[in-house]
């Protein structure tokens, strides 16, 4: 009897996993195909096989949608936005876990209950503010806000994976001459590698995928990322469905390569992260 219970939970987990897995790839993979077919093909029947395939799409999306100066421009903003947040992130995290000073549980409440607020609930102060202090329609301005974005989950989870290192070895390096900053560096930080790539991560994909904040506050053609780009194939009257299918593969594909590369210390990081303290 045990035998029959124990095969049937197997067989309905698995089939769970298995309609699961479908459920998120076939999409993607519609998605993949599509941009290969004619656009004609694809409004008569968007979801199948059916149509001649081309390669005709991903030059004329890329050549369309100004996709080179596009990706320069998402993996700059990206690329300091992660620097910034792993800078800010790893110092005041190790300070919120490991060192005891008036007004860190206030600190700490404060960043849930900026995680708890939805971003757009503020996004026409903030425009208020960077329009008066000139940094709308630059860089500089969406960077800040980015950046800013950012913190307070990463934060709550670097400081949930430092809490779970023991004290005993920062406290054995402080014996043997080190300073906070030197534990910090030499001790800390080295442990942490897994989760300061997960929260690299999670900042690439946020800036690569985000589009209402980049819309609103670069006005500029040549300063638009990635994620901007879909306006140009949905007009008023018309739209090129199979453009529009190329577009979500080009635009996509950065962040599916990454996760394939590091899926497994991501998910590391995160699991840890959740669980420590």
């Amino acid at each position: 009897m045990n035998i029959k219970r124990n095969y049937l939970t197997s067989t309905l987990k698995w089939a769970f996993l298995v309609f699961m897995a479908a459920f998120a790839l076939i999409p993607l993979v519609q998605v993949l195909f599509n941009s290969f077919r004619e656009d004609s093909a694809v409004k008569i029947m968007p979801i199948g096989l059916g149509g001649k395939l081309t390669l005709r799409n991903f030059p004329e999306t890329w050549e369309v949608g100004g996709y080179g100066s596009a990706f320069l421009n998402s993996f700059y903003i990206a690329s300091i936005v992660i620097v910034l947040v792993l800078f800010l992130v790893g110092f005041c995290g190790y300070a919120l876990s490991k060192m005891q000073f008036k007004g860190r549980e206030a600190i700490i409440a404060y960043f849930f209950v900026a995680l708890s607020l939805p971003s757009f609930l503020y996004i026409v102060p903030d425009y208020y503010i960077m329009n008066r202090l000139g940094l709308t329609n630059s860089y500089a301005g969406l960077i800040l806000l980015y950046t800013a974005m950012q913190l307070p989950f990463n934060m709550l989870l670097l400081r949930t994976f430092l809490m779970g290192i023991p004290r005993e070895l920062e406290e054995a390096g402080k014996i043997d001459g080190c300073s906070e900053v030197m534990v910090l560096f030499r001790i800390t930080l080295p442990i942490a590698k897994p989760i300061f790539l997960t929260i690299g991560l999670l900042a690439f994909v946020m800036v690569w995928n985000e589009f209402l904040w980049a819309n609103t506050f670069l006005a500029a053609d040549n300063l638009k990322t990635v994620a901007t780009r879909y306006v140009r194939f949905v007009g008023e009257f018309s739209s090129n469905m199979a453009r529009i299918y190329t577009a979500s593969v080009i635009s996509i594909a950065p962040v599916v390569v990454l996760y394939l590369l590091f899926s497994r210390r991501f998910i590391e990081g995160m699991t840890t992260g959740s669980v420590k303290g």
